[in-house]
């Protein structure tokens, strides 16, 4: 019984046990779709973006399609900007559930379901037996139609837009009828009666953004008695994250967004009680709608071939918008009136199969379905198919042509890449340390286009190329490309920078960003209350250089980043920074320009400035920099009242390197007014046409007689 005491024997075991689960769970999780057995109570009617589903039986969450079955105790959830809605029937009763994102809902049968977060609407037909339940609170539909959200503090908010709804919990019964209004928070029940009625955006639509950002209109019934009106608009159905909020006298106001889906109410107290009164709140998105670019093929590019039919030619094109649809169209003209090829994808891929040689011109059209969406085409890309004499040798894809690596990180994952073709049975790659290639240091033959060389890699300069032979006979060889490897460059923690003041975000939630050394590499997010993060409040891998975790409260923290190698060995750790949350200051985030924008002023009559803020400031301050390579200087200094500054002296600018740094007033717990540290971001100016100051027309000299 040595074998039961002995490490080396227990440890042995415990691997091959783990590899033999890991493999079961892998067999299990891509073992195709479960179907289960519990009763069917409805289906998947429509969905945007991925929905999940998780059946009572399993512990994997598996995508749903539409037309998909709903099982008695599905657990269904939205990820981040998806939306489903689901139908449950019940012989002539029906009832429809429309999940917005970040929601989740338990079915317990067709007509009870269990509201665990998020927000859905709820609409009833027939007698409408629907029961939504949270906790010990249960909200019976009837031939209504309602919303319902659940914050943060697990409190819940119910509007019914037609018919009414019961609610049953700890404190009794209340109906809740048309145009009203409940909160239900610690078994308390606070129902009011809602006079104000919005009119545009209009609730569950969506806006097309043509630039960065753009500005809404929002507009809303005159209610009797109503003298002034508060606008909210708000990222969550709770008003809680990215709360904006606009005073108006009148029946409308209009804010600054960026993309993204919103919710939105308007707030007037009335003259009877003197209470605030909420209107019913809506969801909109704003999409960014700008035309379509091909990335392959690249202009005037050309597809070579010596023998055999011509090559395949694949078109990849930046899809911006999930429901928006796309056609490829391929045309001998660039009018595009003789139309070659056309596929509808919208994956942003496509393949073509030319039949002959010639020159031929791409597009990709955009549309959709939706009211005030144009179509829109991208910018026509000429490439031609052509036979040549002899086969073009391989491009060389990766390394590129003097890029700098970390050697650190090359050793680890990297791999040498070339294009193929059908042309040639085999490559042989070739690295030397000098151009010449006198001196190969690694050579070897394969019949795939990639290889990950087997060699003790050092500090410096390397020259690779590729031979490629023929099927037949003969070789032919690519074009040299030099790389350096050069020590793993330190990681630059961008924001919040060391010493930084914040205001706490509303939800806890803050994103820290960092520059990547190794684009592609995994990254360790530690922060702490102290310098020496004995008391850490968060660590956890990354594979960005975004991180958006939670706070537990306001306070000093501290923070740093590492890479992590794929066996787990740290590579490089950045410096330890600190910055300071606080309940006073208000919390700034710049939009536009974003970091390492690239700002093109060209047919532009200003240059926009956009940011938000959660808490309240007196004022903003907002300066301009320009960078002359050695230091920076300032092109304006302004104190701005507002959440957005247009800049309209574009002469003074030119094509460079810029930054804008932010900072807010605001006035602490005891009144004082205090400024929070800038926050900047850099950018870079791109002049299409020359910018020039204005022109004196009136002349210098009068006469008089």
């Amino acid at each position: 019984m040595k074998f039961l005491t002995d490490g080396r024997y227990v440890v042995t075991a415990l691997v091959l046990l783990l590899f033999f689960f890991s493999g079961l769970l892998y067999l299990y999780a891509n073992a195709g779709p479960k179907t289960g057995n519990n009763k069917i109570v409805g289906e998947l009617k429509s969905k945007q973006l991925k929905i999940l589903r998780k059946l009572d039986s399993e512990v994997v969450w598996e995508e749903l399609d539409e037309s998909d079955p709903i099982r008695y105790r599905d657990t269904i959830r939205t990820e981040e900007g998806a939306e489903a809605v689901l139908l449950f029937t019940d012989g002539d009763n029906s009832a429809e559930i429309r999940l917005d994102e970040r929601s989740m809902i338990l079915v317990e049968d067709t007509d009870k379901i269990s509201f665990v977060s998020g927000s859905l609407s709820a609409t009833g037909a027939g007698a409408g037996k629907l029961q939504i339940s949270s906790g010990d609170t249960k909200i019976a539909l009837g031939n209504s139609d309602l919303k319902l959200s659940k914050d943060e503090n697990k409190g819940l908010n119910l509007e019914v837009k037609k018919g009414e709804a019961k609610i049953v919990s700890a404190s009794g019964e209340n109906v809740v009828g048309k145009n009203q209004s409940a909160d239900l928070n610690g078994g308390k029940i606070e129902v009011r009666v809602l006079n104000l009625e919005t009119t545009a955006p209009l609730d569950k639509s969506a806006l097309p953004l043509k630039t960065e950002t753009a500005q809404v209109r929002f507009e809303w019934k005159p209610a009797e008695g109503v003298r002034n009106y508060r606008l909210e608009v708000a990222k969550d159905s709770g008003f809680r994250t990215g709360l904006k909020k606009a005073n108006s006298a009148g029946t409308a106001a209009s804010i600054v967004l960026s993309n993204g889906s919103y919710y939105w109410r308007v707030v007037g107290k009335n003259p009877q009680s003197g209470k605030e009164e909420y209107s019913a709140s809506k969801n909109f998105k704003l999409v960014s709608w700008s035309k379509p670019k091909l990335v392959s093929p690249s202009s005037k590019e050309v597809f070579s071939y010596s023998t055999g039919a011509a090559p395949s030619v694949r078109f990849q094109w930046i899809t911006t918008d999930p429901a928006a649809k796309y056609k490829l169209e391929v045309a001998d003209d660039a009018n595009f009136k003789q139309i070659a090829y056309s596929n509808d994808s919208s994956a942003g891929f496509s393949k073509w199969e030319p039949k002959s040689e010639g020159q031929f011109y791409a597009r990709v059209r955009m549309f959709s379905d939706r009211e005030g969406f144009a179509e829109l085409n991208s910018d026509p890309v000429s490439f031609s198919v052509r036979k040549s004499a002899q086969a073009e040798p391989p491009k060389l894809l990766k390394p590129l042509s003097g890029e700098e690596i970390g050697i650190r990180i090359f050793k680890t994952g990297s791999f040498f890449s070339w294009s193929a073709s059908k042309e040639f049975k085999s490559y042989t790659l070739e690295i030397s340390s000098d151009a010449d290639f006198k001196n190969i240091i690694f050579s070897k033959s394969t019949n795939s286009n990639f290889m990950k060389p087997e060699y003790d890699w050092k500090e410096g300069g390397y020259f690779w190329r590729v031979r490629a032979a023929f099927q037949g006979e003969g070789e032919i060889s690519s074009s040299i490309n030099r790389f350096v490897l050069k020590p793993l460059l330190p990681i630059r923690l961008a924001f919040p920078k060391d010493g930084t003041e914040l205001g706490h975000p509303v939800d806890g939630k803050l994103a820290f960003r960092w520059d990547r050394p190794d684009p592609t590499g995994n990254y360790k997010l530690e922060v702490a209350k102290d310098s020496n993060f004995n008391s850490k409040v968060v660590d956890t891998t990354i594979r960005s250089g975004l991180g958006n975790v939670t706070l537990p409260g306001p306070g000093d923290f501290y923070w740093k980043v590492s890479l992590i190698s794929p066996e787990g060995e740290v590579l490089v750790v950045s410096p330890v920074s600190g910055f300071k949350t606080s309940d006073s200051a208000p919390f700034v985030t710049p939009l536009y320009p974003r970091d390492r924008d690239k700002v093109d002023l060209d047919e532009k009559e200003s240059l926009a400035f956009y940011w938000e803020t959660e808490g309240k400031a007196e004022a903003y301050i907002l300066e301009l920099l320009e960078s002359d390579k050695k230091a920076w200087k300032t092109v304006f200094k302004k104190e701005i009242k507002g959440e957005s500054y247009d800049f309209r002296e574009l002469y003074k600018l030119k094509e460079g390197k810029y930054q804008w740094k932010l900072s807010a007033k605001y006035r602490d717990s005891s009144g004082a007014l205090r400024t929070t540290l800038p926050l900047s971001r850099d950018f870079d100016v791109v002049v299409s046409a020359t910018l020039k100051a204005p022109e004196i027309l009136t002349p210098k000299e009068f006469y008089v007689e």
